[in-house]
């Protein structure tokens, strides 16, 4: 290749390799890994040995792209300056250790690689194939299989950390300096299609509101559908006013509101004491946390009214503990059963009010998972929120996942806990607009 083809990006991109890609990536020819894995010289008479020939010659490719040509080509100018350095000192023989040969075997994983290419041929659900997140899975389970085995990978040992562990010494091949850098050039290629959950606007949230209110008014009498239309619109107060994701709403507990609603709306800063109850990703145990939220935003929306209702609902009916999103035998509601309620609103909102939610839009693109947050985030925003205050209302998350909550507080000292600091808490969802 050319000097003059190092800068250019898109010059046989993951199509061939560059000088200089040997010096950073561990390199064999195709025929030496077939060989490795199957002891033999390929048969291109064979359309399983032509495609497993494909797939090492893609590995390898995206192995050499894991780095950047710039970056390839300057190291390659260095082995060239370091050579000359050493004739001038006279220590020009053996400049670097014995480049092979290696083992007559896949210590490499170049097996893995291959089946993770052959499955990224898939078809995905949001684009051609399938995403890399998904294709790396496959990388997982093999690294898993062999730290479970008694009998472990006779290749070489090299350090594997998990997210946020401290590193571990492996005999994965899936491991080695060849695998990773063939993870990063594979990602590289591949890229990623993000489709984030539309957010639930406000203007959104406003209309749904007024539509449930009018459902509930109708259903007088209805003890059941006014349940569902109370659980809808808690369900959006929640997830917006407390920017929950849809897992964290799903664990609000209807036994700890009811045992400290009085409390909250004694307190001097009425408020409604949404209470979490569970085991939340990222976070070791069961915990408990109170989100408090305004019983009543400056903009009007009146968070405690539909609670209050929900509330009363429940305890007509006997029911005084468990969740409080719950499905239809009684057990916590899903994420997916809350997209049900979610989407349905919505789907009235868009017939009736194109306006406010076009009749081109992808429900399927709102999911209670992440909506209601993206949607909080971007007003709280959009409505001059401090910082501080955002920070503030987002801060039992990060204590949890620092593990600076003693795990073993009770129930009765986390609200204390979270009880002295209602005044700024509830700010955030106070000065949200809809």
């Amino acid at each position: 290749m050319d000097s003059e083809d190092w800068g250019d990006d898109n010059h046989g991109r993951f199509r061939e390799a560059r000088d200089g890609d040997h010096l950073m990536t561990p390199f064999q020819c195709v025929d030496c890994h077939f060989i490795n894995i199957k002891g033999r010289r390929p048969d291109m008479e064979d359309h399983r040995d032509v495609l497993a020939v494909k797939a090492v010659t893609r590995a390898i490719l995206d192995s050499f792209w894991s780095r950047e040509s710039s970056t390839v080509n300057s190291n390659r100018i260095e082995g060239v300056r370091y050579v000359r350095e050493l004739e001038l000192l006279g220590f020009q023989e053996n400049p670097y250790p014995p480049r092979g040969p290696f083992p007559m075997e896949d210590v490499w994983g170049m097996r893995v690689a291959c089946a993770m290419l052959e499955r990224s041929m898939s078809g995905g659900r949001n684009s051609k194939h399938i995403q890399f997140e998904t294709v790396r899975k496959l990388r997982s389970h093999y690294s898993n299989m062999v730290h479970t085995s008694a009998g472990l990978s006779p290749g070489e040992e090299w350090y594997s950390a998990d997210r946020g562990s401290e590193p571990v010494l492996s005999t994965a091949a899936t491991n080695s300096l060849w695998f990773r850098r063939f993870m990063i050039g594979c990602h590289r290629r591949m890229g990623d299609v993000w489709l984030p959950d539309h957010p639930l606007t406000a203007p959104i949230l406003r209309q749904c509101m007024i539509l449930l209110e009018s459902k509930w008014e109708d259903l007088e009498g209805d003890t059941v559908g006014r349940w569902k239309v109370g659980l809808t619109a808690c369900m959006l107060l929640a997830g917006y006013y407390g920017a929950l994701r849809g897992e964290e709403i799903s664990r609000v507990d209807l036994g700890l509101i009811l045992k400290h609603w009085d409390e909250a709306h004694s307190h001097e800063t009425p408020h409604v004491p949404l209470m979490l109850k569970g085991r939340f990703k990222h976070v070791d145990g069961e915990k408990i946390f109170c989100q408090p939220l305004a019983t009543r935003t400056e903009a009007g929306m009146d968070i405690s009214t539909w609670f209050r209702r929900v509330l009363d609902v429940y305890e007509e009916r006997g029911v005084c503990s468990g969740p409080f999103f719950r499905d239809s035998k009684g057990g916590r509601a899903s994420v997916a059963e809350l997209d049900v309620w979610f989407r349905s609103i919505l789907k009235v909102l868009q017939d009736l009010h194109p306006n406010v939610l076009s009749e081109g839009a992808d429900l399927e693109r709102f999911s209670i998972r992440r909506s209601a947050r993206r949607g909080a985030t971007a007003e709280a925003q959009n409505s001059g929120i401090p910082d501080e205050i955002i920070e503030a209302n987002n801060r039992w998350r990060k204590r949890f996942r620092s593990k600076g909550m003693n795990p073993r507080m009770s129930m009765l000292e986390r609200y204390t806990d979270a009880k002295a600091n209602v005044p700024h808490l509830v700010q955030f969802s106070a000065l949200l607009r809809h």
